[in-house]
């Protein structure tokens, strides 16, 4: 058994790895997006359904390459294969720089896709290695960094733009992200705790709350053997759930389309990100206290209003702020929730297989609605639709979970 000691725990160097890494690709590469493509809308012309055609590719290649990186990454040197990725995201943005024709920003949407296509599997999978308490709450941490780098460099961004032009933003935006996923990478990463001879954080807590460490280990490491229909209905779940993700790119198109100035629409993505963050720590701290499809219909819930205020934030932007705010919870359903929930489906030992899976189709559904909710828009002229969509698309995963939790706990039951 590992001796005590006041010694900070490596997996509190392992979580500080996972938050650079979740914030400089998801945080700055990803969520800042939509403020260098409206000033490229405004400056080239481009429809925000053609532009946002990038977001589709970007979301089919990390499809496609999720669990080839996914695999790379558990199986080779994870800091190599960061770094790899790193680069390529990098490359998706320091291209912009020459960029004058709607195919170029496809390319780069190749680039950066496989750049993310790992990220919302092996960030938690690492965690659940180093920690055996606390699962919720961690996980929450690192998801939530995307959220809290998008909020502090989406203002960032709109100042650049305004002073030195979209082009030098997007190779700023780059050249940034890449720093901060690739120095603590390097600097800190390390897959399991077994690799440093340790055990993992709270191994100990699990073994004398059992009773003896055996008995513990036992008891974190059981699975349930469910029937094959229960992986669709968390999918179901869980993608209807996320949909509206897609729809945070949209919101400086929603601020100028209701007359706000490119200002505005910045500080409503910002304040969507502080949403990002806090609805992400908001549902790690609820799953170990309150279980996790309890916090999922909780946030359900406010996902639904969020809908509701936005659909009527043109009258201030007051309420879209506030809107763009409660909206930003649900990027947690995206990142903090499908490894809870498929952790608690089908426990330990099956998790990271049906979590694998469900990212790559995850991310197929998300490709379509990255385009379709824009192009709602450009066929509308209004982004109500969408909007009503929302919330139509939270009160069934609120339904859906519901059913999940029915189904999980009667399998679970009769074992």
């Amino acid at each position: 058994m590992q001796e005590k000691s006041n010694k900070i725990h490596y997996a509190w160097w392992i979580l500080v790895a996972a938050v650079a890494i979740q914030g400089g690709i998801i945080g700055i590469m990803v969520n800042c997006t939509g403020v260098i493509f409206s000033a490229i809308i405004e400056d080239l012309g481009f429809r925000s359904g053609d532009l946002s055609i990038y977001y589709t590719i970007r979301a089919f290649l990390q499809a496609a390459a999720c669990g080839i990186t996914t695999k790379l990454f558990l199986n080779k040197n994870p800091k190599v294969i960061m770094t790899a990725l790193a680069s390529l995201g990098l490359a998706g943005y320091v291209g912009m720089y020459f960029y004058t024709q709607l195919w170029q920003w496809y390319f780069s949407g190749v680039l950066v896709g496989i750049c993310m296509s790992c990220v919302l599997v092996v960030i938690p999978v690492v965690l659940n290695n180093w920690f055996a308490t606390k699962n919720g709450l961690v996980i929450g941490i690192a998801m939530a960094a995307s959220g809290l780098a998008g909020a502090v460099f989406s203002p960032v961004l709109s100042s650049l733009i305004m002073s030195v032009g979209w082009r030098k933003t997007a190779v700023f935006n780059g050249v940034v992200s890449f720093l901060v996923i690739v120095i603590p990478t390097l600097l800190l990463l390390v897959k399991t705790p077994e690799e440093k001879g340790m055990k993992p954080y709270g191994w100990e807590e699990k073994a004398a709350s059992a009773g003896d460490a055996q008995t513990a280990e036992k008891q974190t490491t059981k699975s349930y053997k469910m029937p094959g229909f229960m992986f669709a209905l968390s999918a179901f779940a869980l993608v209807v759930a996320g949909i509206m993700t897609q729809f945070g790119n949209q919101l400086p198109m929603l601020a100028q389309s209701v007359g706000y100035t490119i200002s505005v629409g910045a500080m409503v993505t910002s304040f969507n990100m502080v949403g990002n963050v806090v609805g992400k720590l908001l549902i790690g701290i609820m799953a170990d206290k309150i279980g996790v499809f309890p916090s999922v219909n909780i946030n359900s819930v406010v996902i639904a209003v969020s809908t509701i205020m936005l659909i009527f934030s043109g009258t201030s932007p007051v309420m879209m702020y506030a809107g763009a705010l409660l909206l930003g919870m649900v990027y947690s359903m995206g990142t903090t929730v499908p490894p809870l929930v498929f952790m608690e489906v089908y426990g330990p030992d099956e998790y990271k297989i049906h979590l694998s899976r469900f990212q790559s189709y995850n991310s197929v559904v998300m490709a379509l609605a990255s385009s379709g909710l824009p192009y709602i828009y450009d066929f509308t002229g209004s982004f109500t639709g969408a909007l009503v969509l929302g919330f139509i698309f939270a009160v069934v995963s609120m339904v859906s979970f519901n059913v999940v939790k029915a189904k999980a706990d009667k399998i679970k039951k009769a074992a």
